[in-house]
């Protein structure tokens, strides 16, 4: 009777047989019992009634622990089938639920709002928040139901009850956004591959401002890009189009944009027609020549632009140069002759060539000691001595000799107290007060959003 009671069912398709043969022996026994009643005396039944009696109830309890072992797999089985939904409904009500909180804590800063009285406010912000905690590791516990052939049909293991133990402790964690550093539920939470952790809103934040400024184009944080797919769900339809349109105009060689000047629009690769150079502007209709992205030439051959050859004679006489891949002038202060244009071309500022494609010296002797003297006279916290600046000078200079092609590694160190100047980024040009990242290789001053998005 004991080895009956003790089998366990060897796979959930056989629990109606096991419930079946069960209700049959329990009908059989009790059978029995009616049989043998009146035959002895009250209070004095023989051992093997006794005996009967006491396997029946085993039966009966083995029969209950089957029928909710079957009810538990079918509850299991459902979660499972349905988890995406579950999980798509509670993620609405806790949003719900967040907005309320949101919307209360605004209510009891704005004194033209009638606040509740303290003690309501406090004990209904708890129930928003208790609510929040006990929905979402529901939602997780739903999303992590498993049927895996190393647990046993008798419960889970101790293994897999200390990850999913695990699992609910993170899901409950809080984090600190690296950017507005302020601390979010662990669903509001985005870990990206650098290890970053950002807040949906500033990371949404980061892709719509990537539609206005390209250097921030591919979007990516400490040089590892970004996936669209990080954020997409978060991004309006309007959003996500600009986004996409945008990233479309970064990866265009020959852009072409609207001739209208009250437009401009950056026209697609897509609207321009290939024999006649015909490019057709989506919001006015306005026809551009893709040649010399003047007006359309109605049944002419392109001129060519005049401007843009004037514009390109000027760029010769004063030594600026042509970035080879989207023809954009640019021009040097100081430091190597390797270039990175904004569209993330390299080429020698020298010659005009893709970088590492010409036998062009590494740099100009002068610009380098020109960025030397620039370094020294920026960091400097009093005014120096020339014997003194010209040993930093020297100093300076031999380090950006052995790091003119800097990738930034490792850390860069905070530099604090900017004075009545504050700090200049280099790469944004925005001011800064409190302090600025300096790479510890060739010296650069970045603000930390450059460091992230655009370094």
């Amino acid at each position: 009777m004991a080895d009956c009671c003790t089998l366990q069912p060897s796979h959930p398709t056989l629990l109606d047989d096991e419930i079946t043969a069960l209700s049959l022996q329990l009908e059989e026994i009790g059978i029995y019992s009616q049989s043998k009643k009146g035959k002895y005396a009250v209070n004095k039944a023989p051992d093997i009634e006794l005996a009967y009696a006491s396997f029946q109830a085993e039966l009966g309890n083995y029969k209950t622990f089957i029928a909710d072992q079957q009810l538990a797999r079918s509850i299991g089985a459902a979660v499972n089938s349905d988890g995406v939904i579950i999980a798509q409904l509670t993620s609405e009500e806790i949003q719900s639920h967040e907005d309320r909180l949101v919307a209360l804590q605004i209510s009891n800063k704005d004194a033209e709002i009638q606040s509740p009285p303290g003690r309501v406010a406090e004990e209904t912000g708890k129930t928003v928040l208790d609510w929040i905690s006990t929905a979402t590791e529901s939602q997780y516990a739903g999303s992590i139901v498993d049927f895996s052939d190393t647990e046993t049909d008798a419960g889970p293991s101790v293994s897999y009850a200390a990850r999913q133990e695990a699992a609910l402790k993170n899901l409950s964690k809080h984090f600190k956004c690296a950017v507005c550093h302020e601390n979010f539920h662990s669903r509001l939470i985005v870990s990206l591959p650098c290890n970053d952790r950002y807040c949906i809103d500033c990371l949404k934040g980061l892709f719509i401002r990537a539609t206005k400024d390209d250097s921030l184009l591919p979007v990516r944080c400490h040089q590892q890009p970004i996936l669209l797919q990080l954020v997409s769900k978060h991004l309006s339809a309007d959003e996500l189009a600009a986004f996409e349109l945008a990233s479309l105009e970064f990866h265009t060689v020959d852009r072409v944009y609207c001739s209208n000047r009250d437009c401009g629009r950056f026209i697609p690769p897509g609207r321009v027609e290939q024999g006649t150079h015909r490019a057709v502007c989506e919001r006015c209709n306005t026809l551009t020549c893709a040649i010399c992205k003047n007006g359309y030439h109605h049944g002419m051959d392109c001129p060519d632009d005049p401007a843009l050859r004037e514009t390109r004679a000027l760029a010769g006489e004063e030594g600026w140069q042509t970035c080879y891949r989207c023809k954009s002038i640019v021009m040097i202060k100081s430091g190597c002759n390797h270039m990175t244009c904004r569209c993330k071309a390299e080429f020698c500022y020298q010659c005009g060539t893709a970088w590492k494609n010409c036998n062009c010296e590494y740099a100009n002797e002068a610009r380098m000691l020109e960025r030397a003297e620039e370094i020294v006279d920026r960091d400097a916290v009093v005014v120096l001595q020339p014997i003194e600046r010209q040993r930093r000078v020297r100093q300076v200079h031999h380090e950006l000799e052995q790091n003119h092609e800097c990738g930034h590694p490792g850390k860069f160190q905070r530099i604090f107290h900017g004075g009545r100047r504050g700090f200049r980024c280099e790469m944004c040009d925005t001011r800064h007060w409190k302090y600025i990242l300096q790479c510890r290789h060739c010296h650069i001053n970045v603000c930390e959003d450059c460091r992230r998005n655009r370094v």
